[in-house]
């Protein structure tokens, strides 16, 4: 794959992933915005453990769409012969641990840095749809009342 071949498909996969990351994501606050709000009475440990545990497994999977995103593209392009290393590879990349024992080609080393990126940015979006949970489940921390 050519330089520019490379910025532009990784580019394209770094926006497409985005979308979708902030799609799930979004989907999920009404969702937790009418629980929290039938909670606002009782706020028992369990309430809170479960309307806490659904924002992170919304997290959980939209960060798994991503990881398998980008194995299926490395395979596509035959970066990689079976999908565990592909795999491999993608979770260890996206999520900037880059344990450096499985490298690219040099033709399809820009392109792989986008998957880093894709992690780096949806996590901090994680982040902030987490905050979102917690200002829910707790708006006098926030200086708001329900």
């Amino acid at each position: 794959m050519t330089t520019a071949a490379e910025i532009a498909f990784g580019s394209l996969l770094l926006v497409v992933c985005a979308i979708v990351h902030v799609g799930i994501v979004t989907a999920a606050i009404p969702v937790i915005m009418r629980v929290a709000s039938v909670l606002h009475g009782a706020r028992t440990a369990l309430s809170v453990l479960l309307l806490l545990s659904f924002g992170v497994t919304v997290i959980l999977f939209a960060h798994t769409v991503q990881v398998w995103s980008w194995a299926f593209v490395f395979l596509m392009i035959d970066a990689f012969e079976g999908f565990a290393e592909a795999f491999y590879f993608a979770m260890a990349t996206y999520t900037t641990v880059g344990y450096g024992d499985i490298i690219l080609e040099p033709g399809m080393r820009i392109f792989a840095t986008f998957a880093a990126v894709t992690g780096f940015l949806t996590f901090g979006i994680s982040t902030a749809f987490l905050m979102t949970v917690i200002s829910a489940l707790f708006p006098k921390i926030h200086g708001r009342e329900p």
